[in-house]
Order: structure tokens, then sequence, then C-alpha cells
């Protein structure tokens, strides 16, 4: 079976994979975006760690990073898996935001920035989840402010996607929660009408935190892609 990349998102580390890895054979590969700066660099890391020919399997910004590989070396990832993520130019009201959550953080305030404005909006059920939300904020703690600011200006630098857009030719799965708040439902449909070979799949009672709330239906879906014909 071809290799899989899996590569994670704002505040995430490998341990956003631990639902979904026991569920996938063969070669798995994780990136770890701790020390990356910009959605581009993110995007060479992921081509430097995968293997000669892969599916890329993106979370949130580590799905905007698939997207810029996949358009630099289409010939070497095969299949496109984009989870919760968007390709929605930054606008100056969100960037506003983004800046403002910054000054937060380094203010002194990161704990509570992460407790009461960001994990709030990453489960669909407000009280389910109890074990993967306390995950969720300990690979939060762990990163830190320092890889917050980081990651947050990555976004906020990142390039216009409609460009890369265009050069994804391959089949691409977008795989969206039905009530996620971050990456909504109409930002995953824009985005499938602008790929020349997309699928669209909708998670019921699913939040943004697809890999952990719906590890099933992400690993099912990444193994349909690596199953293509063309790819055994």
């Amino acid at each position: 079976m071809i290799p899989v990349v899996l590569a994670p998102g704002l505040l995430c580390d490998n341990r956003l994979w631990s639902k979904v890895q026991p569920l996938l054979t063969g070669e798995i590969v994780t990136v770890n975006f701790a020390k990356d700066a910009s959605v581009e660099v993110m995007a060479e890391r992921i081509l430097a760690e995968g293997p000669e020919r892969f599916v890329l399997a993106g979370f949130s910004m580590g799905g905007m990073a698939a997207m810029t590989a996949a358009a630099r070396e289409p010939g070497r990832v095969v299949g496109l898996v984009l989870i919760d993520t968007h390709a929605e130019p930054e606008t100056p009201d969100r960037s506003a935001r983004r800046a403002r959550q910054i000054e937060t953080a380094e203010a002194g305030g990161f704990v509570r920035l992460v407790r009461e404005e960001l994990k709030p909006n990453y489960f669909a059920d407000p009280e389910g989840h109890p074990d993967e939300r306390r995950l969720v904020l300990d690979m939060a703690l762990d990163a830190g402010e320092l890889q917050f600011r980081r990651h947050v200006e990555a976004l906020m630098g990142r390039p216009d996607p409609a460009t890369a857009l265009k050069a994804l030719s391959m089949p691409v799965t977008v795989v969206t929660g039905e009530q996620d708040a971050i990456a909504p439902v109409s930002a995953a449909r824009h985005l499938v009408e602008r790929l020349k070979n997309g699928r669209l799949v909708l998670i019921p009672d699913c939040g943004h935190m697809a890999p952990l709330e719906a590890p099933v239906v992400v690993a099912a879906e990444i193994d349909h892609l690596r199953r293509q014909p063309e790819f055994t």
C-alpha cells in the first residue's frame, strides 16, 4: 500500500493522530511543524520528510500546507485528504482577530485564550469527548505561546491558495465535520467546487476535530485514496 504522510494543525502535534494511526496499515509518516514559521516552510518539510510517492492528509493548518506541498510536487503527492480545512484567503477581520489573540497570549493570557476562546470551538458536543478535550488542551499547552505566535503569523501571511488549487489534479477528498465552526461546511463546499478531482465527505455530529471526534471516518477516507487501483 502506498505510504501516507500526516500533517497536523495549529497547536497540535503527532498526538492528534493517536486515534487514526492504529486504524491504518503500511508506512505512515507524521510531520511536526513546531519550528516552522510559514506555510511554505511547512510544505517544504512535508516534501523533505515524505517518501518518493505518497498520499498526504492534512488537518486544518496542515491542510493548507498540504495543498501547497501537493501543488509544488504533484508527481509525488498522488492523493490528498484535506481535513477540517479551507482555501479561503486571509481577510482583514480574520487577521485582526489573530493579532489580538497573539497579544492576549503574550500578555500572559495564553492558557485562558486556549481554554475560553479556542477550545470551545473545537468540538461539536460542548460536553462530550472529555479525554479528547484534555488531549487538545495538553497539546496546546505543550506548544506554548511562542509556537502559537509562529503559527498564527504563518496563517496570516500564507499565500493566496487559488494558485495552488489550480495545480491539484490528483484525487482530493475534503473531510469536514458538519458542526465545524472554524472551517465550516460552506468553505468545504467552495473548496471542492474549485478542485479538478474533488470529493466532499461531511461527518454528522462532528466539529473541527475530526481526527479525534471521528477517527474511523478519517482513517477510512485516507485508506480509500490509498487503495485506488493506480496506487497499488
